[in-house]
Formats: C-alpha cells, structure tokens, sequence
C-alpha cells in the first residue's frame, strides 16, 4: 500500500473508450444495444479487446467494420431519429445535424473546421444520395479519435496544474459513473461553466449516480473487477461439477450464477448499503434453475431472476452465493484450499506467503479421509505447506466448508458416503484477519462480520474503486483519494454509492499534470 503522497497523479490525455463504454454510448446516442449483424452482441462486443497505448492495426480495422454496422442498421431502423431529425436533402439539414450530434457524440461542441470537414463528405464526385451521405457522415462520427478517444486538452493552468475544461470534467463525470457520454442536463452545464467548483461537481454526482438504470452496470462492472471476475487466470466460472454426485448442477446455471451477483451488488448498492452489506445482506436472486441450491422450491420461480430474502445466517453477503462457492471448488469436490485463499489475499489483504513449488505436486499420507476437511489437513501438514496454510489459507475456507461443491448448504461431507457421524461437518477454524487479530470463528456469518471489521478490507475496496475509476495502478498521488474513502468507509453505514461521487472532490478529478 502506496503512503499519500499530496499532488495529481500523470493521467493519459487521450485515454480510449473502453469495449463497455463504446457499448453504453452507442446506447445512449443512437438507441443501439446489440447488432443484429453481429448475433445480437453488443456493439461493443466485436472490438479488440481493452488495452492500453496506440492503437494498433487490428484495433482500427475492427473500429471501422463495427462503425459500419452500427451506421447501417441505425440509418435502415427505427433509431434513425436518434442520430438525423430532418429530410437529408433539405438545404442546412445536414449541417445541422454535424453539430447537434457532433456535440453528443464528441462530448463538446465541433469547431468551424470540424463542422466543414464532415461536410466536405457531401462534395465527393460522383456524389452520392442524401441518404448515402447521411450515413456516411454518421460513419465518419463512430471511427473518428474524438468520439473513440476522451481527449482532455486544455491549457489553463492553476497552481500547477492544467485545469479541465467545463467539457472535459463533464465527460469525466459520465464516464466515471455512466461509462457512457453526459445527458442534456450534465451539457446544459457544461455549456454554461457551471462545472468550476468541488461543490457543484458533487451536486452533478450525486444526481448522476441515483439513476439507478445509468449507474447500474458501473456497479456491477467495479464489483467484478474488485473480486477479480475478469481476471483469465481467476477461478471464476471456470469449473464445471460432476452432476451425479450434485444433481442440481447444471451448465445452464453458471450464468444466472454470474446475473445474480451482478444484481445482489447493484440491490446493496441502490438500497442505501454501506460496505458492510457486501458480506452480511441476506438479500438473493434466484431463478428455477438455482432455487434449491437455497433450499427453495423451484415451482415458485421461473427463468427469470427474483428477488428472494434468504436465511440470514446460512447466506450472508456474496461470499456465500453460489456463484463464488461453485467458482472455488473443484469438479467433485469443495476447496478448502481455494477459499480461503481467496478470502485471505482479496478480503482481507493477509499475505500468506508464497507457495512451495513443490505444493502442487504433492498427495496426502495413504488415508480414509471421511471430509474434505480431513484430506486438506493431512496434505497441509507436510512441512512445505505448514507456514502459510494452516495459520493463513485453510482457516477461512473449512468455515465455508458448510457449503458443498456447487454452494448448497451441507452437514454432512459427500466423502463420508452418507456417514453422518464420520462425515459430519466441521465448520469451526481459528482465522487469522491480521497481525494481532486471530479469533476462533464458528460459523460462516461469524466470518463475514469479522471481514467488515478488518480494516485493511475495507482499505483494499477504496484502493481498488480508485483504481478502477481511474484506470491508474496504485500511487502515492491517488492514496491521499483511497485515505478519505477509507475514511470514510470506516463510518458506521456509509452508503456504497458515495464511494463514486466522493472520488470527484480529489483535486486529481479535476486537473491533470502537464505532459501526461
């Protein structure tokens, strides 16, 4: 963890949209969620995947086939109101158009040169119909570095510092919490320099998040990213199960497993949850493929996600949804090992050392081993396992031993065979949360409290916000930003939400170093 060290860290000027965000603005400015010419993906979807630095030839030849498609089927359908209002062959039409559109689509207004240049399209020899050109102009929008890019060029400064334009912090602002471009109330204020101050930033933030419908897919995409989803090398939705040994399994489940958690954290977000609520809401998402994982009939439910209050002490906080549970367990059997790794390293940020090479190669002692509990314990007893599993690793993950290989709550262990006794579940461990802070914990909502009092928990979620929203590694200039989040996260209740709109009143969300 990076010290604060007071200034404005080096930011890209000319950052590139994102795969979700191209796909969220070409949402809001041309009504577009998929492409029928592209199997119903979302537009985004046929990018190259997210990288940062130049653009390559690749990413560019994949910027003009989707700008295609979207301009085709925009120009052929019925969103064609979104981009052009008035008959293309009408005398002004067009102009118009570049500058009404021009002024969503590249997040300020055009200068008299731009506006000129797209009309230059119009003036090609042969010419072509108004309608040809009128796409062809909506084309030269979607593939031009002004609409792909979020340039920041201005050149007042102010302490130092370079000072955002009105339109760049507007742009800043919809990005940070729409993924998506500014609506007309967030231009009408940057239009009239009502963007100058901390004061009226927060005012536009926090009207900005509370539209749930815009602020939504931001939640869900900052939760993945904090529990490491979009990691290739993760666990997540990885391992299938043996569906003869847990029959309720099914392929078809995985992704309601991944829409539920998605829903369970934008619920704690937009219900006025605090950090606390991660780990302890009983709140679930189940449909009829999933309701018995939770001891629910499935005749009460139907392909559709709803919304369901589970048992508060068997299903606390996301940790004990299926969707994680089924992720850190192998094909036929729980992972004591696989949680509690990763409740040890990104829950609670306890560095258990690293692993002996020779770990993955090793087997028990010859044995009958009746739980899973058992087995882990006589393989991690050898002395290349010791040091960081039995103090670090294991402990949190045989208290989630109380759920089996797909997340269904168990008392007693399928290796058993059915033996109750021999079987029976041990869901008890000594967890170590910190230095100093080592406690005996008996169940799994025990767990989860203890998760939401360790303070370097709640320090990981601010660093990793921060980090997300501002596609930065960890520095000394942005952990002055994760100090007062932590901050305030410490607060008893502090709404989730506010985590987003209180990144906004860092001097960083408002000017950049020069040369960066």
């Amino acid at each position: 963890m990076a010290a604060c060290a007071p200034g404005v860290p080096g930011t890209s000027q000319i950052p590139r949209l994102l795969n979700r965000q191209y796909s969220a603005v070409v949402r809001d400015l041309l009504g577009l969620t998929t492409l029928a010419s592209a199997n119903n993906q979302p537009p985004g979807a046929g990018l190259y995947a997210d990288f940062e630095g130049p653009t390559n030839v690749d990413a560019w030849r994949l910027y003009q086939e989707v700008g295609d498609k979207i301009a085709t089927e925009v120009m052929a359908g019925p969103n064609k109101s979104k981009f052009i209002t008035c008959n293309p062959a009408t005398a002004g039409c067009l102009t118009d158009t570049i500058r009404t559109f021009g002024r969503k689509a590249f997040r300020r207004p055009l200068t008299d040169a731009e506006v000129a240049r797209f009309e230059k399209l119009g003036q090609t020899t042969p010419k072509g119909t108004p309608d040809e050109i009128a796409q062809t102009t909506l084309y030269a929008f979607l593939v031009s570095p002004s609409f792909l890019q979020i340039p920041e060029l201005a050149t007042t400064t102010e302490n130092g510092n370079i000072k955002l334009s009105s339109y760049e912090v507007a742009a800043r602002l919809s990005f940070l919490l729409w993924d998506s471009i500014p609506d007309d109330v967030l231009r009408d204020a940057a239009d009239k320099e009502q963007l100058d101050s901390k004061e009226k930033i927060l005012a536009q933030a926090k009207r900005m998040i509370a539209i749930r419908d815009k602020a939504a897919p931001l939640i869900a995409a900052y939760h993945r990213k904090y529990l490491d989803m979009d990691n290739d090398d993760s666990h997540w939705w990885k391992v299938s199960h043996d569906s003869g040994k847990f029959p309720l399994y099914s392929t078809a489940a995985v992704s309601v497993f991944q829409d539920e958690l998605d829903l369970f954290f934008e619920d704690v977000a937009f219900g006025g949850g605090s950090f606390e609520d991660l780990f302890l809401s009983n709140v679930g998402y189940v449909n009829k493929d999933t309701a018995a994982i939770y001891d629910l009939d499935p005749k009460d439910f139907g392909t559709e996600l709803k919304r369901v209050t589970l048992d508060a002490d068997r299903r606390p906080g996301f940790l004990t949804r299926a969707g994680f549970l089924s992720s850190y367990s192998h094909y036929d059997a729980t992972s004591p090992i696989l949680r509690g790794a990763f409740v040890t390293v990104y829950m609670i940020g306890v560095n258990p050392g690293t692993p002996d090479p020779a770990f993955f190669l090793m087997k028990p002692p010859q044995g009958d081993y009746k739980t899973e509990r058992a087995y882990t314990e006589a393989l991690t007893s050898q002395s290349a396992c010791t040091g960081c599993h039995t103090p670090f690793v294991n402990p949190p993950g045989f208290v989630l031993e109380k759920y089996d290989s797909i997340g269904k709550w168990q008392t007693v262990d399928p290796r058993s065979g059915g033996d109750a006794d021999a079987g029976k579940i041990d869901g008890t461990a000594t967890v170590t949360f910190s230095a100093g802070n080592v406690k005996k914990i008996n169940t799994p909502r025990e767990l989860m409290e203890e998760i939401t009092k360790t303070p370097m928990a709640k320090r990981m979620y601010a660093e990793k916000a921060v980090a997300f929203a501002t596609r930065r590694v960890a520095n000394a200039n942005d952990a002055c930003t994760v100090n007062v989040l932590n901050t305030k996260l410490a607060e008893d209740g502090f709404p989730l939400l506010d985590v987003f709109t209180e990144m906004t009143q860092a001097d960083s969300f408002r000017f950049r170093v020069k040369g960066n």
